[in-house]
């Protein structure tokens, strides 16, 4: 199959045409890690209420960056969304300005213009009384005692950091808030704290 096959399909997409999804299948197998063919093809299997959607969903969202975004583009109604930016097209040819159109539109706001660009020139003196420069190089960030035990503040990032600074206890206090704040997680966070505690008697 050629690139220009493949561009035809992205731009003329229908998920319930069996020709292709023949198609896509037959890129697919030849292409497995592409994740936008693994991404059409996947719409075309679930349009088309194939057996293999859910293998081939397993798959695809392996190699997904989001999920998310992957379960909208299933869920989406394609014909709908094409609907939607032929109106947007149509709006926009609307809006099309000549020449002297655009001069005359940017005249009539031209007070509007003139306000906006006071309104900067007096931030921009005034700045002495707005900005504050802190030239102190020992300055140092304090958190106090109840931000540190905060469970808002506590991410997967926080949690990994701690880690690599060999701070154990914390990593696994860290993990065990995630589990708390993430239930569907917390076998995930379990798996890391039981590592961290190897890590600790090492």
């Amino acid at each position: 199959m050629t690139s220009e096959k493949f561009n035809f399909i992205i731009n003329n997409f229908k998920p319930k045409d069996e020709n292709q999804l023949s198609d896509l299948k037959i890129l697919f197998n030849k292409y497995p890690y592409s994740q936008t063919i693994s991404a059409y093809y996947l719409k075309s299997l679930k349009d088309q209420n194939k057996n293999n959607f859910t293998h081939i969903l397993r798959r695809t969202a392996i190699l997904s960056f989001d999920r998310s975004n992957l379960r909208n583009w299933i869920s989406s109604n394609i014909n709908k969304e094409k609907q939607r930016s032929e109106d947007k097209k149509d709006i926009q040819i609307e809006d099309k300005f000549t020449f002297l159109d655009w001069f005359d539109h940017i005249s009539s706001n031209k007070s509007k213009i003139n306000e906006k660009i006071d309104l900067i020139e007096s931030f921009i003196d005034n700045k002495s009384e707005r900005i504050i420069e802190n030239n102190d190089k020992d300055y140092k960030f304090n958190i106090s005692k109840s931000d540190k035990d905060n469970p808002e503040l506590v991410t997967e990032t926080l949690a990994k950091i701690l880690t690599n600074q060999k701070k154990y206890k914390k990593a696994i206090k860290a993990y065990r808030i995630l589990s708390l704040k993430y239930p569907k997680k917390s076998s995930f966070f379990a798996d890391h704290i039981r590592e961290i505690k190897k890590l600790d008697k090492e």
